[in-house]
C-alpha cells in the first residue's frame, strides 16, 4: 500500500469523522424542540361542541400537525447524511479490513520463508559437521603418516615409493578438499543468515504497519458505533413523531366526526316544515365538471391515501367563480373549519331539505339571512381539507347525505 493510499484514507477518515459530528449536532438541534403535545382526545359530540370550539381545536391539531411533518422533514434531512456517512464509514471500514487481511498475509508468507530458510540453515549446519568429522579423519590420516609410526605404516603398506607418495598426496588433498567444502557450506550459511535477517526486518516494518492499522481500526470502528447509535436515535425520534402523526390524525377524524355530526344536527333540524318548493339548480354557473362523485372515494392528501365516505360531490372551478343557492331558503350556518369544510355555508330549504356548500374562498351570505334560488352566496376557494379550488356541494334530507345528482 502506497504512503499516498493511506494518507488519503486518513484524510477520509478524518472528514467521515467530522461529518457525522456534524450530522449529530443537527439532529440534537432538531431534537431540541420538544414534541407539542396533542392536547388530549376531543371526546366532543354534536351536542357538547359549538362550531366555534371545533374551529379553535382543528386549528390547534392543524398547527400541532404542519409542526410535527416540519419536524420530521428535517429528520429525514438529517437521517439522510447520517446514513450516507455511516456509508462512508463502513466503506473505510470493509477497505481497511482488506489492508490488515492483506498485511497479515504477508506476515504469513514471511513467517513461512523465514521457516523455510532456518530448514536449510539447520540441512546447512549438519553438512558441515559432517564434513567436519571427514576432515579430521583426514587430518587424523595424514597427521598418522607423518609420525614415525605412522610413516612406517604408510611404508610398509605402499607397493613401492610411488605409491607411498600417491597415498599422501591423496590424503592432502581430500583434506583441502574437505576444508573447501566446510567454507561452503559456512558462506551457504551465512547468506541464509543475512537472508533471514532481512525477512525478518521486513516482517517487523509489516508488523508496524499492521499496529498502526490495528489503531485506524478501532478509531474507525468507534466512529462506526457512533454513526449507527445517530442512527438509531434519529430513527426512534422519527417513529416518535410519526406516532404523534398518527396520534393527531385520529384526533383530526374525531374533530371531523364531531364537525359532520354538528352538520347533521343542524341539517336534521329544519326549523321548516314547508319545503320552499322547486328543482334544486347547478351550485356553480358555468362550471359543472364533477371532479370527486358522491359515496366511498380513496385519495391522496399531504402525501397519503386517505379513503372517506364522501357526502356530497365535489365541482372543479377557480378560485373566485360564483357559487350560488341551489334552492331558496335560510342560512343556517355560515363559518370556517380548519380542517374540514374550510368556509361553509348551510341553507334549510325547509321540509326536511338542507345544502351544503364547502371550501369557499369567501363567504357572501351570513346566519339568519333568506336567499332566493340563483343567488350569489360565495366565492369558490380552497379551504380547509382541500386539495384545489372546487365547490364541495351536498344535499341533505333530514340530516342525511344524499347524491345530489339525483335532485339536480
Amino acid at each position: 500500500m502506497s504512503d499516498s493510499t493511506v494518507v488519503e484514507k486518513h484524510f477520509s477518515l478524518s472528514a467521515a469523522k467530522v461529518i457525522v459530528s456534524v450530522v449529530m449536532l443537527l439532529s440534537m438541534m432538531a431534537l431540541a424542540v420538544e414534541l407539542v403535545p396533542a392536547g388530549g382526545s376531543l371526546g366532543v359530540t354534536a351536542s357538547a361542541a359549538t362550531a366555534s370550539e371545533l374551529k379553535s381545536k382543528q386549528a390547534k391539531l392543524e398547527s400541532q400537525q404542519k409542526t410535527i411533518s416540519s419536524k420530521l422533514s428535517a429528520l429525514k434531512k438529517s437521517k439522510a447524511a447520517a446514513q450516507e456517512q455511516l456509508d462512508l464509514v463502513n466503506e473505510l471500514v470493509e477497505n481497511l479490513q482488506t489492508q490488515i487481511d492483506t498485511v497479515n498475509s504477508q506476515i504469513q508468507t514471511a513467517n513461512a520463508e523465514i521457516a523455510g530458510i532456518e530448514e536449510e540453515i539447520a540441512l546447512k549446519d549438519k553438512e558441515i559437521d559432517a564434513s567436519k568429522e571427514k576432515f579430521k579423519e583426514r587430518m587424523k590420516a595424514i597427521y598418522i603418516s607423518g609420525d614415525m609410526t605412522g610413516g612406517l605404516e604408510v611404508i610398509l603398506c605402499s607397493n613401492g615409493l610411488q605409491e607411498l607418495m600417491s597415498n599422501m598426496v591423496y590424503l592432502e588433498t581430500m583434506a583441502k578438499y574437505d576444508q573447501s567444502l566446510i567454507d561452503a557450506l559456512v558462506n551457504d550459511k551465512e547468506g541464509y543468515q543475512d537472508k533471514k535477517a532481512v525477512v525478518e526486518e521486513q516482517k517487523a516494518q509489516i508488523n508496524v504497519q499492521k499496529a498502526e492499522l490495528a489503531e485506524k481500526k478501532t478509531e474507525l470502528d468507534e466512529q462506526q458505533k457512533e454513526a449507527e447509535e445517530l442512527m438509531k436515535q434519529i430513527k426512534a425520534d422519527e417513529d416518535a413523531y410519526k406516532r404523534k402523526q398518527a396520534e393527531i390524525d385520529e384526533q383530526m377524524a374525531d374533530a371531523r366526526a364531531a364537525l359532520d355530526a354538528l352538520v347533521n344536527k343542524n341539517t336534521a333540524n329544519s326549523k321548516s316544515t314547508t319545503y320552499y318548493g322547486g328543482s334544486f339548480g347547478w351550485p356553480t354557473p358555468g362550471y359543472k365538471t364533477i371532479t370527486s362523485p358522491f359515496g366511498w372515494r380513496t385519495y391522496t392528501y399531504q402525501g397519503k391515501k386517505v379513503t372517506s365516505n364522501h357526502k356530497g360531490i365535489d365541482i372543479g372551478a377557480p378560485k373566485g367563480a360564483k357559487i350560488v343557492a341551489s334552492n331558496g331558503g335560510k342560512v343556517v350556518t355560515s363559518a370556517y373549519n380548519a380542517n374540514g369544510y374550510g368556509n361553509y355555508v348551510i341553507l334549510d330549504h325547509g321540509g326536511g331539505k338542507m345544502t351544503v356548500y364547502g371550501h369557499m374562498s369567501k363567504r357572501g351570505v351570513s346566519v339568519g339571512q333568506s336567499v332566493s334560488k340563483g343567488q350569489q352566496i360565495g366565492l369558490v376557494g380552497s379551504t380547509g381539507r382541500s386539495t384545489g379550488p372546487h365547490l364541495h356541494f351536498e344535499i341533505r334530507v333530514n340530516g342525511t347525505a344524499v347524491n345530489p345528482l339525483n335532485y339536480l
